[in-house]
């Protein structure tokens, strides 16, 4: 059973991803599940909880994902592990190409040799959050396990990052603001904030993602803008607001 899949917005830059319900869930067991503990008013206004995300077979599949860790971290791990090492995850010898704005200079050693040979990305949870410490411990350790993908990560548990030390070269991560943590988030922290439009971005002083979701990790910049999605009841609760400021 695949646990990662490539969803219309990621699978033209070559971003594998892996999610888990949003929010909360109502488990097999009957039991509720909150997957995202620090969500605040990015719940109302939640992209994994719209659209396809709302499908039976999709929301059935995310909860296979979440439930496999609950049940069974160990079996979760080596399932990762097993499937981040087969050969579709391998470096494809051939450069990345490159979205505007990165500046190779500025990068890290491990993203320069990433790109140049062609390394494969999984972005943890386009759907989902590191719902304990536990959780986050064990894809810090898939990560050490399999170090020519790069993981990357949105993420509203500030605090939980903040107290876990260090991350392994291929694991980056940025705040996403919204949520009950926001407080914690300083300029010096990576973090990224949603917007109305491109020219709030710019007008914020903020990098855009648009071109590519892998910009929030490449850009040589803390601030990342996400331009909001065009759903309109979605966009009236926003009333041209940042998620910051919701």
């Amino acid at each position: 059973m695949a646990l990662l899949t490539q969803n219309s917005e990621l699978k033209p830059h070559g971003i594998w991803n892996f999610s888990i319900p949003a929010w909360y869930v109502r488990l097999t067991s009957g039991d509720l599940f909150v997957t995202c503990p620090n969500a605040g008013a990015c719940a109302k206004v939640c992209y994994a909880r719209n659209g396809t995300y709302n499908f039976k077979n999709v929301k059935a599949a995310h909860r296979r994902n979440l439930e496999l860790f609950l049940n069974s971290p160990y079996a979760f791990e080596e399932a990762l592990v097993t499937e981040l090492t087969a050969k579709r995850f391998r470096p494809t010898g051939k450069p990345r190409h490159l979205p505007p704005g990165v500046d190779m200079s500025r990068l890290h050693p491990y993203l320069r040799r990433w790109i140049n040979t062609g390394g494969k990305a999984v972005r943890i949870h386009d759907s989902g959050d590191f719902f304990s410490p536990e959780y986050l411990a064990t894809w810090v350790r898939i990560a050490n396990a399999t170090r020519d993908v790069l993981f990357y990560a949105y993420t509203k548990e500030v605090l939980m990052f903040k107290r876990h030390g260090l991350f392994p070269v291929n694991f980056h991560y940025l705040f996403s603001t919204g949520g009950l943590q926001d407080g914690l988030i300083t300029e010096r922290d990576r973090h990224a904030d949603v917007f109305a439009n491109e020219a709030e971005i710019e007008a914020a002083g903020y990098g855009s993602q648009e071109a590519s979701d892998l910009l929030a990790v490449l850009l040589p910049t803390n601030r990342i803008g996400i331009p909001a999605n065009n759903i309109p009841h979605f966009n009236k609760k926003m009333a041209g607001r940042r998620f910051s400021e919701l």
